[in-house]
């Protein structure tokens, strides 16, 4: 198994998150995975974003929730871009749907966390998954959440919807969880997984999938690869490919 490189709000130390610029870039670094988080416009649109609210990464203020589309496209999403990129152009925020138009030629998968947590969006799960089959991605998506009520609403609603549990301190037996809420993948903070290994084993046992998050020294990328973890977010996929590439080129050199 190779593990895959997800590409974390895009390519977030390069060009400013959550935009189609930043996902682009990490398109042309080669990630496997646009990991990426939706909201719902005050008009039932879903945008891109990872705040509930817009202050650090746009030039506008308050909950997404309360503006409308034509409102968000007038802003900024700039903010976050790296020194010496800040103010250089306008980003805006993208619809879900300009996502998918974007990566839909190619082989990559898409990673969406529901951001279901200041408000709530219970219209959100059903809305997510008719868009991902209006463009024939359902194969290509992956759906997580630190609100797993949300995502055992979207499993109501289809059963065959790859669901991923978002969670960052250490949990008894996530594989037990895992299967019993029948989720997809289990999305830990990397140090659970640098402190408790042997969880990769187990859940590859019970036929869960580990990816993890957030992971952009090199040092920790490698240490994923060898716990051989299903796939790594990062803010830097560059970087987590070539550690990937220096991996794998090192597991067929002691092969021989």
């Amino acid at each position: 198994m190779s593990t895959l490189i997800q590409a974390h709000r895009g390519a977030p130390s390069r060009l400013p998150e959550n935009t189609l610029e930043s996902f682009s870039l990490a398109i042309e670094q080669k990630a496997d995975f646009i990991e990426l988080d939706v909201h719902l416009s005050k008009d039932g649109e879903i945008v891109v974003a990872h705040d509930a609210k817009l202050e650090r990464v746009s030039n506008g203020c308050g909950f997404i929730n309360d503006l409308t589309l034509k409102e968000l496209k007038l802003l900024d999403f700039g903010k976050t871009a790296p020194e010496g990129e800040a103010g250089s152009r306008v980003y805006r925020m993208p619809l879900l749907s300009e996502v998918f138009a974007l990566v839909k030629a190619s082989a990559l998968s898409v990673n969406i966390e529901l951001k279901c947590i200041e408000r709530l969006y219970p219209e959100l799960p059903e809305k997510l998954l008719a868009l991902t089959s209006e463009y024939a991605m359902d194969d290509r998506v992956i759906y997580s959440s630190f609100n797993h009520y949300s995502l055992q609403q979207l499993k109501k609603l289809n059963a065959s919807a790859k669901t991923g549990l978002l969670y960052e301190l250490g949990m008894v037996d996530p594989w037990v969880y895992a299967n019993y809420v029948n989720a997809y993948a289990i999305h830990p903070h990397y140090y659970v997984i640098a402190a408790l290994p042997e969880t990769v084993k187990y859940c590859h046992e019970n036929g869960i999938a580990v990816n993890v998050w957030t992971v952009d020294d090199a040092d920790a990328i490698k240490l994923m690869l060898k716990c051989g973890v299903d796939s790594i977010i990062t803010n830097k996929p560059d970087l987590g490919v070539a550690c990937r590439d220096e991996f794998k080129k090192g597991e067929t050199d002691a092969g021989k």
